[in-house]
């Protein structure tokens, strides 16, 4: 049974450890380095003493922390024996909160098999859902032989997707899912994820899940729509590219695949922090700051270059400021791509919309272009909508308007 709050004692002392101890004795012993050198052989002595000392003091205040917040939540799942134990995952505001805890540190949850990973699954009404023919049923009771999956982005849930488009038209609440059932009759399947995992390990999971689904869908299923929010993009590209090579079927049912804001050739927040992380490790004084900021989780390190494939990421020189290892990934054939990009300013090409995009991914890289390589998509698979925000993507009026009218050219209705 999961305890929520015993996996929170235990990242609780995690994040103590690498955030502040190991951050605090790196910094520590590079400044008493620069003072020892500078006062010559003669500090040998006291140099001895006082790194055996700080040694100690640091090993045994590392100890305290870690130990006690195991033993914490020990006792605590002691006290909640068999029950499950789900207080933070109970409320919007708590599920957000795990969603972004997944998105900085999700791979280390994952590695220490804690109750706050979030596993990959359907989800529906804010439960997961088996992918067997009864639960599915259950969860779908007017499936359609066409569905359209949805993929949330980075820090983000399922939730994210229904959040409302009266913030924008002040007239339809109705998330995309909902209004492209009644537009296309399309059944929008709902997927949950880790994005602190590397992309790669999320597409090999997708891929899996989609299999299953499938094959287990109530009715017989002829056709595939994968909708990816930023991150969601490259998840879905990944999974079409692994499903191809491990003989899935389900990629000849994809029809159309959308990306909302996805940073096809790397996004420029995560570019700037690797340089920062870089520049930091130049000075000994300074290299702590660079380990905190490399405790980033291997999802967010991907968003870099828009990595694809576990080649892209493993062997990666994390000290290097250039190493670009992503290969050529082919577009999955039979279907059709829509690329859609964002600017805060209505026109691309003014230099404030130029320079930030939609505040988080550039419209070059939503686009899937770059100056060293360009993704192989039609011009016209390229839709810009301007003035808005990399959020705004989820759910404003006018991006669905723009994927509606692209998807009724796959899938006409009646």
């Amino acid at each position: 049974m999961a305890n929520e709050l015993s996996a929170l004692a235990e990242a609780a002392g995690e994040a103590v450890d690498r955030l502040a101890i190991t951050p605090a004795q790196s910094l520590h012993a590079a400044v008493a380095r620069r003072v020892f050198a500078n006062v010559g052989v003669g500090a040998a002595p006291s140099r001895a003493v006082h790194d055996g000392i700080s040694g100690a003091l640091y090993s045994a205040l590392r100890i305290a922390t870690v130990r006690g917040s195991t033993v914490a939540a020990a006792a605590i799942r002691r006290a909640g024996g068999d029950a499950d134990v789900r207080p933070v995952s109970r409320s919007r505001r708590g599920r957000l909160a795990i969603s972004v805890a997944n998105a900085f540190i999700g791979d280390r949850l994952e590695e220490r098999n804690s109750d706050l990973a979030i596993p990959m699954a359907v989800r529906r009404h804010g439960a997961d859902v088996a992918c067997t023919a009864g639960a599915l049923r259950r969860a779908f009771p007017r499936p359609t032989p066409r569905v359209a999956v949805f993929l949330h982005g980075l820090m983000e849930s399922e939730e994210w997707w229904r959040r409302g488009t009266d913030r924008h038209s002040g007239r339809d609440r109705r998330p995309f899912g909902v209004r492209l059932r009644a537009d296309l009759d399309l059944t929008p399947v709902d997927i949950r994820y880790n994005t602190g995992l590397h992309v790669s390990e999320n597409g090999r999971r997708l891929a899996d899940l989609l299999e299953s689904l499938i094959e287990a869908w109530p009715v017989g299923l002829d056709d595939v729509v994968l909708i990816g929010h930023s991150v969601g993009g490259l998840v879905a590209r990944s999974a079409c590219h692994q499903a191809l090579s491990s003989g899935c079927t389900w990629p000849s049912r994809v029809r159309h695949l959308v990306t909302l804001g996805t940073p096809h050739t790397g996004a420029p927040l995560e570019k700037a922090v690797h340089a920062t992380a870089w520049a930091l490790r130049a000075l000994p004084e300074s290299r702590a700051f660079a380990d905190i900021l490399d405790s980033r989780s291997a999802g967010i390190r991907d968003l870099r270059h828009g990595y694809l494939r576990d080649d892209d990421w493993r062997g990666e020189d994390p000290a290097a400021l250039f190493d670009d290892r992503r290969g050529e990934v082919p577009m999955l054939p039979g279907c059709t791509h829509t690329f859609l990009t964002a600017t805060i300013t209505r026109d691309p090409s003014q230099p404030l919309g130029w320079l930030v995009g939609d505040l988080m991914v550039r419209t070059e890289s939503a686009g899937g272009r770059c100056r060293e390589r360009s993704i192989p998509v039609p011009p016209e698979s390229v839709v810009h909508v301007g003035g808005l925000t990399h959020f705004d993507l989820l759910d404003h009026p006018l991006v669905y308007s723009r994927m509606r009218d692209a998807l009724a050219r796959s899938f006409p209705k009646g």
